[in-house]
């Protein structure tokens, strides 16, 4: 029987036009820690819960299209056939499927209220 997919994680992503007020908010303030920092995209995680975290991306256009200031992360265990399944339906694929340099598979997609979805998973 094939396996099922799985959902390891759901991760809220927040353009930001200041990183460091960001840091100086999600550190100071809500006591998180920076576990990934890229320069351009910082990742924050409960120091009671690694899994509760989010992701403060620097808004290097200035603008956010849509008016999209927070969109979500979604790590799964099989995202290849999750693009597959994307495409059947024929959702909305905003960023096809790509190998990310810091280490993701990921693609966009839309969902029925305009949200973008990053749905990713970690290359082993």
């Amino acid at each position: 029987m094939k396996e099922e997919m799985s959902i390891n994680r759901i991760v809220p992503n927040i353009y930001s036009d200041d990183l460091e007020k960001s840091k100086d908010f999600y550190r100071g303030f809500l006591h998180m820690d920076i576990i990934m920092d890229h320069g351009w995209v910082l990742t924050f995680a409960s120091k009671k819960n690694p899994l509760a975290q989010v992701n403060v991306l620097e808004n290097q256009k200035k603008e956010v299209l849509n008016n999209e200031r927070i969109f979500l992360s979604v790590e799964v265990s099989d995202v290849n056939g999750m693009y597959r399944k994307a495409k059947e339906l024929g959702l909305e694929i905003t960023y096809p499927i790509a190998n990310e340099p810091w280490g993701v598979r990921r693609f966009f997609v839309k969902d029925p209220n305009g949200a973008t979805i990053n749905l990713l998973s970690h290359n082993s």
